[in-house]
């Protein structure tokens, strides 16, 4: 394969993203740390993502979303999580986690499963449909803006909004029309809750009232929170709900093993997150000058940590690595699907039950689910950091 790159992958080429199977195993093979651009690394294999997600204090979080080294990411008026080093990121974590603590997220399955039904209602058996807009893409957003408690009339636009800051992703760019609708409308309510008694009913309603022993929110602050659970919590988890229904899909027999037993619903959720990593990669800056596979990093130096390379190393996951398989043997190795170490994904478990939510009401309703005749998975246009089918056709 001729490489018109100085690597064999470039997570910011299109080219690179469409079909990256071939080229992040040559990365892996040939070139785990690679320099696909000036001061920016590539790791490919799972043992160095895992490494370096680990090591927090060597490969910091602050502005990781810029894939130049030495520069900086945009100038947001407050630090979200993300982008975040402790102990600024251990007080915010521990803030943020008591609204994704398991008995919270439990709490979310009635409401998880009426935001499903009410999109799966207008549906009939025999209808073709097309599972990312009509579905994937709706759910999460709904789910998530239940969450945070933003009212239902404001919902698409809210996500319209937020879709075209995703679509640019990692660039991340203040003075977008859209970021500063989202971020005032964000403050709009913020504000309206902080000047009401606290109600404990919401996420934010918690960023307006701090519990006992907090130190309050500046406004901003309370914007750019619940900005990134925005951000984080819709495309990448209808991205999940697309990938996992394609693979499912596109081997009849996967769905019909499900039809036949329910058991396996969290296999199929777990073998898909692992398989179809939605967030491909996530990006670190190197403090202190190190080598990683005995490449040498200086300080300054971006990382581009492939999340989806890790899940296919065949060092890791055995020879069918590249394989979707409801029968991968547990604990084989850790999925890097959602991170690791101290910025794992609070969100995960919210992504995972509305993922189980949606594949249980289908094989309810709809157990001839099939690909539509023709269909041929294609990339989406512009997208290099979410993995899914530009579109998901299907019959009902």
């Amino acid at each position: 394969m001729a490489h018109p790159h100085p690597a064999p992958y470039d997570p910011i080429d299109p080219a690179h993203h469409a079909d990256p199977a071939a080229r992040l195993a040559e990365a892996r093979d040939h070139c785990p740390v690679s320099q696909p651009r000036p001061g920016v690394h590539f790791l490919a294999r799972h043992e160095d993502v895992r490494g370096v997600l680990t090591d927090h204090e060597t490969y910091s979080s602050v502005d990781n979303f810029s894939l130049e080294g030495g520069t900086r990411t945009a100038d947001l008026p407050a630090i979200p999580i993300t982008m975040a080093d402790p102990p600024y990121h251990t007080a915010l974590r521990g803030r943020l986690r008591r609204w994704f603590a398991p008995a919270k997220l439990r709490a979310q399955e009635p409401r998880v499963r009426e935001i499903v039904a009410g999109v799966l209602d207008t549906w009939q058996p025999g209808q073709k449909a097309e599972i990312y807009t009509d579905l994937a893409r709706q759910i999460p957003t709904r789910v998530v803006y239940a969450f945070l408690g933003l009212p239902e009339q404001d919902w698409e636009r809210l996500h319209q909004w937020a879709d075209a800051i995703d679509d640019i992703l990692p660039e991340l760019r203040t003075d977008m029309p859209e970021f500063g609708a989202l971020t005032g409308y964000l403050g709009e309510q913020l504000a309206a809750r902080a000047a009401a008694p606290s109600t404990g009913a919401d996420v934010l309603d918690g960023l307006a009232h701090p519990a006992d022993g907090e130190p309050p929110l500046t406004p901003v602050e309370a914007v750019i929170h619940s900005f990134q659970l925005i951000l984080a919590g819709t495309d990448t988890t209808a991205s999940l709900i697309t990938n996992l229904l394609h693979e499912l899909l596109v081997d009849h027999t996967r769905w019909e093993r499900l039809l036949a037993d329910r058991s396996l619903v969290p296999a199929a959720i777990e073998e898909s997150l692992r398989h179809d990593a939605p967030l491909q990669y996530v990006l670190r800056t190197v403090t202190q000058e190190r080598e990683i596979s005995g490449c040498p990093v200086k300080p300054g130096d971006r990382l581009a940590v492939s999340l989806q390379s890790a899940n296919w190393d065949e060092q890791a996951w055995g020879t069918d690595a590249a394989d979707y398989s409801l029968d991968r043997p547990t604990g084989q190795a850790t999925t890097m699907t959602f991170g690791y170490g101290i910025h794992t994904c609070l969100g995960a478990p919210l992504a995972r039950l509305q993922a189980r939510v949606v594949l249980e009401q289908l094989l309810d309703r709809f157990p001839n689910l099939r690909l539509a005749p023709g269909y041929q998975r294609e990339p989406p246009e512009g997208l290099v950091m979410i993995r899914r089918p530009a579109r998901l056709d299907v019959v009902l």
